[in-house]
C-alpha cells in the first residue's frame, strides 16, 4: 500500500446524498457504485457507520471481512483500510465525531480494539437512535445528537487497562449462548468468577444488566435479517429468540427509538 489517502472532516469514499453538521458532529448518508474499489485510506476523526443496504469487503491489516447490510462499524482515526467489491445499491449512514467533542465532554475516544471486536454492540448501543435523529432532522436534532453521542461513547469500553479479563471473555460467552441464555451461576463459571462478583460489577463495565445486554445481542442479529428483506418481521422475531412479534417490536423500539417496520423502510 503506497501513500494511503487521509480523509479529512466530512470526507468519505462514495458520494454524499444527505449531510448534517452540528459543529462537533457530522452525520451523513453515502452511496456507492457497484464494484467500486477504494484507495487505501484512513480517517482523520473517529466515526461509526451503519450499512443500510448492499455492503462490501473491507480489508484491514489485521483482518478482511464481508460487511453486510444491518452491520454497525467503528473506525479509529488513522487505521488504514480498503473497501472492494461494493454490492449493488450500497448505502451507508455515517456518524463522525471531532476530537473537540471528546475534549469538551471529557470523554475518551473508543479504542482501536473496538474495530476488531467480534459482534460489537454498536447499533443497539445507540447508533440506531442517532440514525433516526439524522433522518428526523428538526430544530431539536442538534441537542439530541450531542446527548445520543455521549450515550453511545459511554456504552463502549474506553479505558481498556481498567477492564478485567473476564469482561472480554463474557462478551464471547454471551454471543455464543445468546439463543439459550445461561443462569447467573453457570455464566460466572464460564468466566471463572463468583456469581456475586458478576452480578455486582457487570453493569459497571457494560452500562446495562445482563438481560439488557442479551436483548441488545438479539436486536443486533435482527438488524441484518431486517435489511436482507428475505423474512417477515414475525419470522425474524422467532429466529432471534423472542417469544412473539409484540415482544420483539417492544424491545426493538426501546433500544432504537424506531419500530422494526420503520427501520426496514429507511
Amino acid at each position: 500500500m503506497n501513500n494511503p489517502v487521509v480523509l479529512s472532516k466530512g470526507c468519505y469514499v462514495g458520494s454524499k446524498v444527505k449531510e448534517h453538521n452540528t459543529g462537533y458532529i457530522i452525520t451523513s448518508e453515502t452511496i456507492f457504485p457497484e464494484n467500486l474499489t477504494s484507495d487505501w485510506h484512513c480517517h482523520e476523526n473517529p466515526h461509526f457507520s451503519h450499512i443500510l443496504s448492499g455492503g462490501s469487503q473491507e480489508i484491514r491489516e489485521k483482518k478482511a471481512e464481508q460487511q453486510m447490510a444491518g452491520t454497525g462499524l467503528y473506525y479509529y482515526p488513522g487505521v488504514i483500510h480498503q473497501n472492494v467489491h461494493y454490492r449493488p445499491g450500497t448505502r451507508i449512514f455515517n456518524l463522525e465525531i471531532e476530537e473537540s467533542f471528546f475534549k469538551t465532554y471529557q470523554l475518551a475516544i473508543p479504542p482501536e480494539s473496538l474495530m476488531y471486536e467480534g459482534n460489537p454492540i454498536i447499533n443497539a448501543g445507540g447508533l440506531l437512535r442517532l440514525l433516526r435523529e439524522h433522518y428526523y432532522n428538526d430544530s431539536c436534532s442538534s441537542i439530541s445528537l450531542e446527548q445520543l453521542c455521549i450515550n453511545l461513547i459511554d456504552s463502549t469500553p474506553t479505558i481498556e487497562k481498567h477492564y478485567p479479563e473476564w469482561t472480554l471473555q463474557i462478551k464471547t460467552v454471551l454471543n455464543d449462548l445468546w439463543d439459550e441464555p445461561p443462569s447467573l451461576a453457570s455464566l460466572a463459571a464460564h468466566v471463572n468468577i463468583h456469581p456475586v462478583t458478576l452480578s455486582k460489577y457487570f453493569s459497571r463495565y457494560f452500562s446495562c444488566t445482563l438481560g439488557e445486554y442479551l436483548r441488545k445481542i438479539k436486536i443486533e442479529r435482527a438488524l441484518v435479517l431486517i435489511r436482507s428483506k428475505t423474512h417477515s418481521l414475525t419470522e425474524i422475531a422467532y429466529m432471534c429468540g423472542f417469544t412473539d412479534q409484540a415482544h420483539f417490536t417492544r424491545t426493538f423500539q426501546q433500544l432504537t427509538a424506531m419500530l422494526p417496520k420503520e427501520y426496514r423502510k429507511i
